[in-house]
């Protein structure tokens, strides 16, 4: 089917209720932040290097279902991919300003996610290492001043800006690999250059660090970064947690009000004696300077996370005794959970507690009068689910980016997008790599004429004729590296995906209609008043 009759089908109900639904004041903050995180038919990793043909529609529809904001995801390495000297990635800019526009129109308000971690933007460097460095190199820590000052008067400009957070688990990393280097010249370099052996010198003598390394520290010279089952592990945590304090505080002197997404999650510890317990991160609870505390809840939070299938009343009973067990650490402040995650299907995690499918509906309509005292407000993370899709510039919104076209194949304006155009014999190629997993590929086509398309993922060749305007859909058993699509005669290629599984929120599906639980999460926001 026609992308835009697709689109003109879902949207003709809407339009009645959008005549009737007053535009957001944008002078006054709305009682309850009801969001959802925003990244059109692509999702996070290439929102930024995706065109959005259809945003003024997709975001009519958040509108529609009674959401007031959107949370922009907002990857600081594709924004910002030159440190020294600092560069600006202006296309990510330019969608900036169009999503904050488009918003507006539809009385949205906007929140942005600050400094996520992960991206396809391929500079030959591991993503990570530039947040890790946020801790001590102060070339990084100008870059970053200069990008979050850039993000927020940008977004600020349009009027419709209501906030941001930053988010713990951006910099978790650094714990990570500081576990990772055990007793080595290397970890006392890092435990030096981080700022933890003056964090640790001020605060503990060398007989309580001694006792805690289980070894004799003669000097602060000598401490290096903990492992996971020293019992000194705990002053990592310490120290991390109140690095994330100073910096959030700093931040706030350059995006007012900015909040972050706190750790819900203890960690597990060792004592002198080998036995665990758990360490939990509430001195980070009362967010600094803003009015309110960000996290993420989930319903497996609190539970044993043993396959449990939980009743809607059970698990509201815990969604209350979770969000109270933070509330009871924030100063009086109320929660943003800008991720809401009444349900997830992550691959790896199917042993977590989640609430029967049949009582899904139940729970959400249970939750808002748990929500309404708690809250300023809350988030869906996948309001139409999507595929992890592997491509960059999915859509040719950079021309040929991470293409290579070959037999007169181009790229191209058509029908109002960019568009890759084969004529007979014309290839388009792509080194994406999906090996041994069950991988689909998907991409709509515009034929000039019957079509035979030849679409190969590493060795495996399938053939599909089409004689209209359509969704191509095909899996790959074993996945393999490499994409190549070559037409037998001319037509028009976009929308390519390479996926490897969905992510679901039972909003809405990949194609757009609707799904399990968007009746209820219309009724929660409604109820939200």
């Amino acid at each position: 089917m026609n992308h835009c009759l697709k689109y003109l089908k879902i949207l003709l109900p809407l339009l009645f209720l959008l005549a009737c639904s007053p535009q957001e004041d944008f002078d006054a903050l709305p009682k309850y932040l009801k969001s959802a995180t925003y990244f059109s038919d692509e999702w996070v990793l290439n929102f930024w290097n995706s065109e959005s043909d259809h945003m003024e529609e997709e975001l009519q529809q958040i509108a529609a279902d009674g959401f007031n904001s959107i949370i922009l995801v907002v990857p600081w390495r594709e924004f910002q991919p030159g440190l020294d000297p600092i560069a600006y990635n202006e296309y990510a800019l330019a969608k900036l300003d169009r999503v904050m526009e488009a918003a507006k129109a539809q009385g949205l308000w906007v929140s942005l996610r600050v400094g996520y971690t992960w991206d396809y933007w391929d500079d030959g460097t591991d993503v990570r290492a530039r947040f890790r460095e946020l801790l001590a190199d102060a070339k990084t820590q100008e870059a970053w001043d200069d990008y979050v000052t850039t993000i927020y008067e940008r977004a600020n400009a349009h009027g419709n800006l209501y906030g941001g957070f930053l988010t713990w688990e951006d910099y978790w990393s650094f714990t990570g690999y500081a576990m990772s280097l055990g007793n080595t010249e290397e970890s006392v370099y890092w435990a030096s250059y981080s700022g933890y052996t003056d964090y640790l010198r001020g605060r503990y003598s060398l007989e309580e660090l001694s006792r805690l390394y289980g070894q004799e520290i003669a000097a602060y010279e000598d401490l290096y970064l903990p492992g996971a089952k020293q019992p000194a592990l705990c002053l990592l945590y310490e120290f991390f947690d109140q690095w994330l304090n100073q910096f959030l505080a700093h931040n706030q002197e350059l995006f007012p009000n900015l909040s972050m997404e706190v750790r819900m999650d203890a960690d597990r510890v060792y004592d002198e004696n080998g036995d665990a317990y758990w360490y939990g991160h509430e001195v980070t609870y009362g967010c600094q300077a803003s009015t309110y505390t960000s996290l993420m809840y989930g319903v497996p939070i609190g539970h044993l996370n043993e396959g449990e299938r939980l009743e809607a009343a059970e698990a509201a009973a815990k969604s209350q005794e979770m969000l109270d067990s933070v509330l009871a650490h924030t100063g009086g402040k109320r929660l943003y959970i800008e991720q809401f995650l009444y349900m997830d299907n992550t691959p790896g995690f199917e042993h977590n507690a989640q609430v029967k499918d049949d009582q899904l509906d139940d729970y959400l309509r249970r939750m808002a009068e748990i929500l309404k005292p708690r809250i300023v407000g809350y988030g869906v993370w996948a309001y139409r689910n999507y595929g992890n899709n592997l491509l960059y510039n999915p859509q040719f919104a950079l021309g040929e980016a991470g293409w290579q076209l070959e037999n007169g194949a181009a790229v191209e304006s058509y029908d109002g997008s960019s568009q890759a155009a084969l004529p007979a014999g014309g290839r388009l190629l792509n080194p994406v790599a999906s090996e041994g997993i069950q991988t689909y590929v998907s991409f709509t086509v515009t034929p000039s004429a019957s079509t035979t398309l030849s679409v190969t993922l590493g060795s495996d060749e399938q053939t599909v004729t089409v004689g209209e305007s359509g969704l191509v859909e095909l899996t790959y058993e074993n996945g393999g590296t490499g994409l190549s699509i070559t037409a037998d005669a001319p037509c028009h290629i976009d929308n390519v995906k390479v996926y490897t599984r969905v992510q679901e929120g039972e909003l809405y599906q990949m194609d757009g209609s609707e799904g399990s639980c968007i009746q209820a999460i219309r009724a929660l926001n409604k109820k939200l008043r």
